[in-house]
């Protein structure tokens, strides 16, 4: 007996023809295959975001624990008794006066740090290295600890279970800061479930409108202290940019951006209309912002007088063969690295006044620094400015011309005022260096290596290979006499090595 599909041909008009048809098997066999591939990649998916996802919940627990690790730290510190064994006068007899400091003028005093300051620092500066991280961001980790471990041990916590992320918590304190902390108590618990749930900006959004209705005081008087925190800051980006950030009032900068929009649209408006212009040479709103904002800055006059193209006193090191045009060897521009070769000729070409430095164009040791400055201590402070570049401390960036010059043997100890024992140091790290366990010794080729007081040693590296300074030939000058503001040292240079006025 026949079955009915062979008692009634296919109809072409049906849908499903092709799936009856000779190849109905082939058919199903693909998209069976093609439907369990989708699934395996699903599955491959799932777990390939599961592994993401708990590395996240690691890192989030990895930074609970750096919490409590560095709040221990802190308590511990803060205790007075370790305080002052930190204190570096705890071992001697006697205690110090006030400190000398300021290299480039007569030397000034300063008054000691206590022990709890000393320790502070002294903390600050050995997470720092330790974490290679600036100064700031270990003490900012530092007072996020102490506040996860202590008032927020709730978001700590939440952190520690992998719950919310570093991040999340930070925001969390961000806004918690700023109201008592029985209103902060009652806040946390009310933001920790939406952190759970809410991507970092909308948990921003959600926490800044609650803590608005929970804050004590007006927005007014709020803003008006806010107002004082004004200012203007700069850094160094990769490929010769930088990023320059002002931080003002919100109807300011937002007029500001407004008028550089509005000068941006009608440029690029004139811009489209004048046929003289390559397509591809036609700016973007961004690009003129950027341009319009460099000219308002850099040429703008204001009430005061200021403006007319650059005036700042910068340094750049241009190789001869870059000057001369012979090559394209990038120039070396003072607290940020190498800048394009056209821009270090196009600086070196507007200075009003040049100093000679000649270098060896393969080795990039210095051959002549010209005899107009060849005077001391003045070109030997030009001298260790430019090959040290920044403060020599590990991990500070605060610029050589910012920074003051520290004997690295004391002057009063007998270190010469040599360029082998002398280094730029900002104020805060060449107060660390003399007043904590901090020390320092200075090797061949300007390298400093530092011992910290938990005994972890740090070298940092001057930022431009130079061959010692030319000298002058000994000159036969009578030595100076003792005085009691700066007593000859016994074993120390005399008065004809050193220069009029001696660095630190």
């Amino acid at each position: 007996m026949s079955s009915p599909a062979e008692q009634f041909p296919p109809d072409p008009d049906d849908p499903d023809h092709d799936a009856r048809g000779p190849d109905a098997g082939a058919h199903e066999h693909a998209h069976r295959r093609r439907r369990t591939l989708q699934e395996q990649a699903r599955t491959t998916l799932a777990r390939k975001v599961a592994k993401a996802q708990k590395a996240h919940r690691g890192i989030a627990k990895a930074n609970a624990k750096r919490a409590r690790v560095l709040a221990d730290l802190q308590q511990w510190s803060s205790d007075p008794v370790n305080a002052k064994l930190l204190n570096p006068d705890y071992a001697l007899e006697g205690v110090r006066g006030p400190v000398l400091t300021d290299a480039q003028a007569s030397p000034r005093t300063i008054a000691a740090w206590e022990d709890q300051e000393i320790a502070r620092r002294t903390v600050i500066s050995e997470v720092a290295c330790a974490l290679h991280v600036a100064d700031r961001t270990a003490e900012n980790l530092i007072g996020e600890s102490a506040l996860f471990a202590g008032p927020m041990k709730a978001t700590l916590t939440a952190m520690s279970q992998g719950e919310i992320s570093y991040r999340h918590g930070q925001v969390l304190m961000e806004q918690l800061s700023f109201i008592p902390l029985e209103e902060a108590a009652e806040l946390e618990a009310e933001l920790l479930p939406a952190a759970k749930d809410l991507t970092v900006g909308k948990l921003k959004v959600k926490a800044r409108r609650l803590r608005e209705h929970r804050h004590p005081e007006t927005l007014t008087v709020r803003a008006t202290a806010a107002v004082a925190e004004r200012g203007v800051w700069w850094e160094g980006r990769p490929d010769g940019m930088g990023t320059l950030t002002w931080y003002g009032t919100a109807e300011q900068t937002q007029a500001a951006h407004d008028r550089l929009t509005r000068i941006a649209q009608s440029t690029q408006d004139a811009e489209r209309q004048d046929d003289n212009i390559p397509e591809d040479q036609r700016r973007t709103i961004s690009q003129i912002c950027a341009d319009a904002l460099a000219d308002l800055t850099l040429d703008g006059v204001t009430p005061t007088g200021t403006g007319g193209g650059i005036h700042g006193q910068v340094m750049v090191t241009v190789p001869v063969l870059t000057l001369l045009g012979r090559t394209e060897e990038p120039g070396f521009l003072e607290g940020y690295g190498p800048i394009p070769a056209d821009v270090a000729r196009e600086i070196t070409g507007g200075a009003p006044s040049l100093t000679r430095l000649l270098t060896h164009p393969e080795t990039g040791a210095v051959l002549s620094v010209g005899k107009k400055c060849y005077t001391v201590p003045a070109d030997l402070r030009r001298w260790l400015r430019l090959r040290d570049g920044t403060c020599r401390f590990p991990g500070c960036t605060r610029p050589a011309s910012r920074s003051e010059i520290d004997h690295t043997t004391a002057w009063e100890h007998g270190g010469p005022t040599d360029y082998d024992n002398l280094a730029h140091l900002c104020g805060p790290h060449h107060r660390l260096k003399h007043q904590t366990l901090w020390s320092v010794v200075q090797e061949p080729g300007g390298i400093l290596v530092w011992t910290s007081p938990a005994g972890a040693a740090h070298r940092t590296y001057p930022e431009t290979t130079l061959g010692p300074p030319p000298t002058l030939p000994p000159k036969h000058a009578p030595s100076a006499t003792p005085t009691p503001e700066r007593p000859t040292p016994p074993s120390g240079p005399t008065a004809g090595d050193l220069p009029g006025e001696p660095p630190f």
